[in-house]
C-alpha cells in the first residue's frame, strides 16, 4: 500500500503498532524501527515504513537523549556516533537504489545467531573498544538508513562489552536521533520523503512521544540484568519475523 487515508482503520492500526514500539524504544532508547518495521512492511510501502520510522523515532528520541543526557559520554559515544553519521548516505542510497531484501535476510541471520550466543552468557570483550566503535557505527548508520532498524550491530556490541544501562540507553538514543534527523533530510534531497508521505508519518507523532513517557517510567523500575535480556530478546525475535518474511518472499 502506498499510503492510508488519515484516521482510517489503517491509521489507528499504525498508531498502535507505533505506540508498542516506541514504549520498548522509550525504555531501551532503540527497538521502534525492530519491532514495528516488520510487522508494517507487510501491507505498507517500504519506503513510507521507513520514514513514518524515522518522523515517530525523532520525536520519540529527543525526550530520550534529553532525560539521559546526563549519561551520555563523549568519550565512548563519538567513536560510535561519527562513523554512524558517515553511514547514512551509503544506507540513503541503497534504500533509493537498491533492493532490501538480501540485506534484510543478512541482518536477520546475524542478529539471530549473535543474541542467541549473548542470551546463554557468551561474551568476549573486546580491548580496543573505540577502534572497533568505528566499525559498528558505520554498520549502524548504513543500516538506520537504508532500512529503518540500525539496533542489531549496535546493540549486540554494546551487550558483549556490557555496558551499563542507563550509558547503553543514552549512547544509542543520542546516535539515532542523530543518524535519523540526517537520513529525514536526504530523504528530502532524494525525493524519497514526499509530502504525501511526511503528513502521514506527522500525523503519528503523538503515538512516539506518548509511547516515550510509559518507556521511561518501565526503564526507571528494571535491573540492568532484565534490561540487557529484554534488549537482546527484541533483538532475537525481530531477527526471527524479519528471517520469516524475507523467506516468504524469496520462496
Amino acid at each position: 500500500m502506498e499510503s492510508f487515508p488519515l484516521w482510517s482503520y489503517y491509521w489507528t492500526f499504525v498508531f498502535f503498532v507505533i505506540l508498542f514500539a516506541s514504549i520498548i524504544q522509550g525504555m531501551t532508547g532503540f527497538g521502534a524501527g525492530l519491532l514495528a518495521g516488520p510487522t508494517l512492511v507487510l501491507f505498507l510501502e517500504p519506503k513510507l515504513v521507513v520514514i513514518i520510522l524515522m518522523f515517530t523515532g525523532i520525536a520519540n528520541l529527543l525526550f530520550v537523549v534529553y532525560y539521559a543526557r546526563r549519561h551520555i559520554y563523549a568519550a565512548r559515544a563519538l567513536p560510535l556516533i561519527v562513523p554512524a553519521m558517515l553511514g547514512v548516505p551509503l544506507g540513503t542510497y541503497i534504500l533509493y537504489k537498491v533492493a532490501s531484501s538480501g540485506t534484510s535476510l543478512a541482518i536477520a541471520l546475524i542478529s539471530i545467531i549473535f543474541s542467541i550466543l549473548l542470551l546463554m552468557g557468551y561474551h568476549m570483550p573486546i580491548k580496543r573498544e573505540a577502534m572497533a566503535s568505528l566499525g559498528v557505527g558505520f554498520a549502524s548508520g548504513v543500516m538506520c538508513a537504508a532500512v529503518g532498524m540500525g539496533g542489531p550491530p549496535l546493540i549486540l556490541f554494546l551487550s558483549n562489552q556490557k555496558w551499563p544501562k542507563e550509558i547503553f540507553r543514552g549512547t544509542i538514543a543520542v546516535l539515532f536521533l542523530l543518524t535519523g534527523t540526517l537520513s529525514i533530510i536526504l530523504y528530502v534531497l532524494a525525493g524519497i520523503a514526499t509530502n504525501s508521505r511526511v503528513i502521514e508519518s506527522l500525523s503519528l507523532v503523538p503515538a512516539g512521544i506518548i509511547g516515550f513517557y510509559i518507556g521511561n517510567v518501565i526503564f526507571n523500575r528494571v535491573s540492568s540484568f532484565l534490561f540487557m535480556k529484554i534488549s537482546l530478546s527484541l533483538i532475537f525475535i525481530t531477527g526471527l519475523i524479519s528471517l520469516f518474511i524475507n523467506l516468504c518472499r524469496i520462496l
